[in-house]
């Protein structure tokens, strides 16, 4: 009885401490306090798609690159384009870059140089240099901040951004048009010896229109004439300014001018320098007329191979103008030579003088061309 009141004692004493631990109240978390734990929980980071949606310029830019090469997803070209785009215009010079190479793989010179152009813009030099090479080899339609990328070049001493930048200012549209911006940079080209520039400024010179002043009909009056330099761009103009005692007098301020480059040009060979020079010879109005010097000019013009000086020499041989005497075997032959570059009118011209020429005169004017040729 004893032993078993013990061992009861013994029992209730061993369970106390747990039923102590059972009973012990349980702290728990209110609403509020898990709210505030989620709270000072990081933002989830958002994916490379929303951040570019968000106008993350990087982030478009390294969207376009897995779009374009199938990085984590499917290759998609237009979403390519369209993201690097963005980044392009959010000022990611990279992506115009990747653009620009792109469009130079797709043989799209035009959207190339606009591309590079962008990316000049955002700063990169090797962009800057691109786009002026496609420039001056005329593959770029706008200019824009690139002109004076261009300018840089020319003044360097590179003589196609000279002879472009002459170009640009003389055949652009009323907006850009500036003959004499187009002047200046094809007289730095000629300077520098560029037979192209010399060729370009002289042949704009001695197209400038003429001017009048009034001079007098007495040759002492005339020593003594204080208005002697002041110009009338037209006849009318003149007339009226004129009075009683004086009389217009034309002048052409580029002719002098004009066939000093022009003929630098045709002395350095330049063969339309030559059959321009040839012309105005001939014609007697941009040049006083000079058979032998307008020959001369293009028969130098016509041996290098000029089509429209071929043309105009087999004319005046057929003619016997300039020469001794009418000449169909020289007519014919450069007839020929020049209808072999294309030109119909040559072709014609030949047909229709063969029926006036006999066998001999026919069968040496075909060796001759051949000869020429190289046949």
């Amino acid at each position: 009885m004893r032993i078993a009141a013990a061992a009861a004692l013994l029992s209730c004493l061993m369970a106390g401490p747990g039923l102590a631990q059972t009973n012990k109240p349980v702290t728990t978390k209110s609403p509020a306090d898990r709210s505030e734990q989620v709270a000072k929980r990081a933002p989830a980071k958002p994916s490379l798609a929303q951040a570019a949606a968000q106008g993350d310029a990087q982030a478009q830019f390294r969207l376009g690159l897995a779009y374009r090469d199938g990085k984590g997803m499917k290759k998609d070209p237009l979403q390519a384009d369209s993201w690097l785009s963005q980044a392009a215009a959010n000022g990611v010079a990279a992506a115009a870059i990747e653009l620009a190479k792109g469009a130079e793989r797709a043989k799209d010179a035009i959207e190339a140089a606009r591309w590079w152009q962008r990316a000049g813009e955002l700063g990169d030099e090797d962009a800057r240099t691109r786009f002026v090479e496609l420039f001056v080899t005329g593959k770029a339609q706008s200019i824009g901040p690139g002109l004076a990328w261009v300018e840089a070049a020319a003044l360097a001493g590179d003589g196609r951004a000279v002879l472009a930048l002459g170009s640009f200012y003389e055949g652009g549209d009323d907006s850009r048009r500036d003959l004499a911006k187009a002047r200046r940079w094809y007289l730095e080209g000629a300077y520098g010896g560029d037979a192209e520039a010399k060729y370009r400024l002289g042949r704009m010179l001695l197209a400038e229109p003429g001017a009048w002043r009034l001079v007098y009909g007495d040759p002492e009056r005339e020593k003594s004439n204080a208005e002697r330099d002041r110009l009338y761009w037209s006849r009318q103009e003149a007339l009226e300014a004129a009075g009683g005692d004086r009389f217009p007098d034309l002048l052409r301020p580029g002719m002098i001018e004009g066939e000093r480059w022009l003929t630098d040009a045709a002395r350095q060979g330049h063969a339309e320098a030559r059959y321009t020079l040839g012309m105005a010879y001939l014609g007697g109005v941009d040049l006083p007329f000079d058979m032998q010097a307008g020959l001369g000019w293009l028969l130098a013009a016509a041996w290098r191979g000029h089509a429209p000086a071929l043309m105009e020499v087999a004319d005046l041989a057929a003619k016997g103008q300039g020469f001794v005497a009418r000449d169909p075997v020289r007519a014919w032959v450069n007839y020929d030579l020049a209808a072999a570059q294309g030109l119909k009118p040559a072709e014609e011209a030949r047909d229709a003088l063969a029926k006036t020429m006999n066998g001999r005169q026919l069968n040496r004017a075909r060796q001759l061309a051949a000869d020429l040729r190289g046949n």
